[in-house]
């Protein structure tokens, strides 16, 4: 039997994102996130769920913007890398390998490499468990034009985008079926 606090495990995979964001200072970084969900599509909003005392809860908080990254399996040893600890001498993006674009309505960039950015402002932030719930308002999206479809669907079985199971376990079990 699975113990009640082992919960998120039963919920795997879950998408991993790439979340760039910007300090006060105008430092960039990344950071690996795989709690995060479409929450409303009028107005469009997603929310990720942050640790208070991660670097990128402070950024994201205070300079009040971010980009979610959809990246690709090409690319799993930089997410992986992102997801290492903060250290502030250090550049995440640059230790990662990540290439970066400007941005079209946040300061934060996008990453070249992903087959999808979101940029996001922030629309509310709420204390949840250990978490904080932050709210992103959608407002502007890129899709690298080889992984989309032409519904405008992202092409999971090209882009094969990280599904996180535990720890350093990713699965990447992609078939598209029609119903």
């Amino acid at each position: 039997m699975a113990r009640v606090a082992d919960f998120h495990r039963l919920l795997a995979p879950r998408l991993t994102v790439l979340v760039t964001t910007m300090d006060e200072r105008g430092k960039t970084d990344v950071s690996t996130f795989d709690f995060v969900s479409p929450v409303s599509f009028d107005p469009p909003l997603i929310m990720l769920a942050v640790g208070p005392k991660k670097h990128s809860y402070w950024s994201i908080t205070r300079v009040k913007e971010f980009v979610v990254n959809v990246p690709t399996e090409k690319i799993l040893d930089k997410v992986w890398s992102a997801g290492g600890p903060f250290d502030p001498n250090e550049s995440k993006i640059q230790k990662a390998g990540l290439k970066t674009e400007p941005s079209d309505k946040v300061r934060p960039p996008k990453l070249s490499e992903c087959a999808a950015s979101i940029e996001c402002f922030v629309e509310d932030a709420r204390k949840s468990g250990d978490h904080i719930m932050v709210i992103g308002r959608v407002v502007a999206t890129h899709v690298n034009e080889e992984y989309l479809d032409a519904k405008g669907n992202l092409k999971v079985d090209v882009a094969r985008p990280p599904l996180h199971v535990s720890e350093n376990l990713f699965a990447f079990p992609y078939v598209t079926k029609s119903v």
